[in-house]
């Protein structure tokens, strides 16, 4: 007897031992207590009821709780709830999910529900801060309501107010029409008043016209006057007359000074023959120019004074001195393409206001040499294939070039252009450079001369 009532003790202690391990599963399992979980925080202005313990749900499922409230240090600061949610719904929540307070159910229990954030934001790390929106409470409708309906009356009011304005306003203008009407009887009155008096005016007149009254009276009943007056006329039109014949005269003249066979053809005839010579003369003296330029005798002579062609020359051979000579020295200028160029809505590149000032700066540092030294715009271009720089860097200094003639009145024939593309030996930047090179060819005696400022001064100037 005493062991079975052992027994039945120990089954009871034991069945009760397993229902409370039982059911304090069920409440873990229900409060997610053998989860694995992260923490995140928002922050509120107002909590609405939210308490410690609240459930927190993602996307509508429950995915943990609200583990802690701090209060805020001040008016401006906001409450900070800490939650903490199931691990396995972390890849869902983003740095761009947002926190809101709302009631489970119509008046139920305050829940906080994070919305999924967005593919772009990266995942909410553990203990960081996501967005968060004000809970909406039925009092702030209600209040707003209220004061919907306060506007509403005030607009009643000042409507009601402005109608009886306008009615008013009504009243007055029926008022003035009426006057108006009356004054413009009256009006109408005095004018038919004048119209008759101007009647009777004007029938008098005729009246007195018939009976030869008056300068025009007398020219319609005096027959010497008529007669005075139709010789006048007469004189006018012989007069008219002379003056046709004049003007046919003048055009027949006119046409034989046009025409081929007279005097003034054959002046415009030996003026245009003698044109003629005069260009061929000056192409053939052209031609004996460039020819001493080739010549073994003269050559050295054009090659000291500047005279070079440009198209004979490659850029190769200029890049080892073709136009230095022994006797002559490179004086170089660089600009930068940045501030030398711009480029219009069509898309044209164009010296800019700032490039043009940075030319007149460079040419002043050339100003002090002789005149006649040789001055090549070196043009540099960094971007595209080759091809595309040497085009480039051509049109850069094409462009340079005519301004600095144009502005400055330099001799054509002693300025040139060489497209060099991007390599720019001796450029501040080392072996690249993007833009142009100012090169003024000058005689070492002239850089000598200590009137003159060193070579060294604008020669890596930009």
């Amino acid at each position: 007897m005493y062991s079975s009532r052992l027994i039945g003790v120990g089954a009871f202690v034991l069945g009760g031992a397993i229902l409370f391990a039982v059911g304090l599963f069920m409440i873990g399992e229900r409060r997610m207590l053998f989860a694995d979980k992260f923490e995140v925080y928002t922050e509120f202005a107002r909590l609405g009821g939210l308490e410690n313990g609240s459930t927190v749900r993602v996307g509508g499922l429950d995915a943990g709780e609200v583990l802690e409230i701090n209060v805020p240090a001040g008016p401006a600061s906001r409450f900070r709830v800490k939650l903490r949610i199931r691990e396995d719904l972390h890849p869902i929540i983003r740095t761009d999910s947002v926190a809101t307070i709302q009631t489970d159910g119509l008046v139920g229990n305050k829940v906080v529900q994070v919305g999924a954030g967005t593919e772009r934001a990266p995942r909410a790390p553990n203990g960081s801060t996501i967005p968060s929106k004000e809970p909406f409470e039925l009092a702030d409708l209600i209040r707003q309501m209220s004061e919907t309906v306060s506007l509403a009356n005030k607009a009643i009011v000042q409507l009601q107010a402005d109608i009886e304005t306008v009615f008013g306003q009504v009243d007055t203008t029926v008022e003035e029409a009426n006057q108006l009407i009356r004054d413009v009887g009256t009006g109408v009155t005095a004018i038919t008043a004048h119209a008759s008096r101007v009647a009777a005016d004007s029938r008098a007149i005729v009246e007195g016209l018939r009976a030869g009254k008056g300068t025009i009276g007398k020219l319609l009943t005096d027959d010497q006057l008529y007669r005075d007056v139709a010789s006048i006329a007469k004189q006018a039109e012989e007069a008219v007359t002379n003056a046709k014949q004049a003007s046919e005269e003048a055009r027949k003249a006119l046409a034989g000074l046009r025409d081929r066979s007279g005097p003034v053809q054959g002046v415009a005839a030996d003026l245009r023959q003698t044109l003629s010579q005069t260009r061929e003369v000056v192409a053939d003296m052209a031609e004996n120019t460039e020819a001493l330029k080739h010549n073994f005798f003269f050559k050295g002579f054009f090659n000291r004074r500047g005279y070079f062609d440009l198209d004979e020359i490659g850029t190769a051979a200029y890049r080892r001195g073709a136009l230095a000579g022994k006797d002559r020295s490179a004086l170089r200028i660089w600009v930068d393409a940045a501030v030398l160029f711009a480029k219009e809505p069509n898309g044209l590149q164009v010296v800019s206001a700032g490039g043009k000032a940075r030319l007149d700066s460079a040419m002043a540092a050339f100003l002090p040499y002789p005149p006649a030294s040789p001055l090549i715009i070196e043009g540099y271009a960094t971007e595209g294939s080759h091809d595309q720089q040497f085009l480039d860097s051509r049109e850069r200094a094409a462009l340079v070039r005519e301004y600095v003639i144009q502005k400055f009145h330099l001799n054509p024939n002693r300025v040139g252009i060489m497209p060099l593309g991007a390599v720019a030996d001796g450029s501040p930047k080392g072996r690249a450079w993007d833009g142009v090179a100012l090169a003024l060819f000058v005689k070492r005696d002239a850089l000598r001369s200590p009137n003159r400022q060193p070579a060294a001064a604008p020669a890596n100037a930009r």
